[in-house]
């Protein structure tokens, strides 16, 4: 079993210069309630890489997130014969990594913590078995990096099937018609007018239900940054903010506007 064979190691080198790689990513996936973790652990990175080794199955499906409000993260995945497997700097529109995979053989695995411009910060570091929803969508985002939009589509929209509750399959969902529009209409394509009835609606429909789905997950800022991009898509037109207009006599008296005429 997973619990039996997990060992947790820690090694920290200092010195090192970071490695400034990235990839494309699309929306983060959220952890399902049942899954047990194998690590999940708390650190504080300086300049340096932490690496925190597990033992891992030929065929396990894994999970590996790392997350920091501190510094942009960067993520390496190191299989039992040293050999760097897998790499992520931004997934899911944010700043964090992730790796979902399955492992190649039995053996110990290190998952690498490290920034992308050497700054340190506190940050959370987890590995756990994927779930099937996990390992569908990350399909996706794969799909949308290599532009192929339509499967990609289909495979957003098998990760919804699997999970309705999670809102960023339903944004890359939107992002993926985008794409596929813009494939399509390549240099003829401009914006929001070469979009069909349907590819509009289809898009529409997955900024709303997710905008819902995120605000129900408090966050609302975010939830309302989509709204008004949906609003925009149907009027063509931002919302109406709420800030007054600045009144000619409520400038300050250096501007030019409240300067008498010569």
């Amino acid at each position: 079993m997973i619990q039996k064979n997990l060992r947790i190691s820690r090694t920290q080198r200092r010195g090192l210069s970071a490695l400034l790689l990235g990839v494309a990513g699309a929306f983060g996936i959220a952890a399902p309630m049942q899954a047990q973790s194998l690590i999940e652990e708390q650190g504080a990175l300086a300049p340096m890489r932490d690496e925190y080794a597990f033992e891992g199955e030929a065929g396990q499906a894994v999970t590996i997130q790392l997350s920091s409000a501190e510094f942009d993260t960067v993520l390496y995945l190191v299989g039992p014969d040293g050999t760097e497997l897998e790499m992520n700097d931004d997934y899911g529109g944010t700043l964090n990594s992730t790796i979902v995979t399955t492992l190649p053989a039995a053996g110990e695995y290190k998952a690498v913590a490290s920034s992308f411009s050497g700054q340190g910060g506190s940050y959370d570091i987890l590995v756990r078995p994927a779930s099937e929803y996990e390992l569908v969508y990350d399909r996706a985002v794969e799909l949308m990096t290599s532009e192929e939009f339509g499967e990609a589509i289909e495979a957003y929209t098998a990760a919804i099937a699997l999970d309705p509750s999670l809102p960023d399959a339903y944004l890359g969902r939107a992002d993926a018609y985008w794409g596929q529009v813009y494939l399509t209409e390549g240099e003829n394509f401009k914006g929001p007018e070469s979009l069909t009835p349907e590819a509009r609606e289809a898009i529409l429909a997955d900024y709303d239900q997710a905008a819902d789905l995120f605000a129900s997950q408090g966050e609302a800022e975010f939830a309302a940054s989509i709204r008004e991009q949906a609003q925009i898509l149907r009027t063509g037109e931002a919302p109406e903010t709420d800030e007054p207009a600045v009144e000619e006599d409520m400038l300050p008296e250096s501007s030019p506007e409240s300067q008498p005429d010569s």
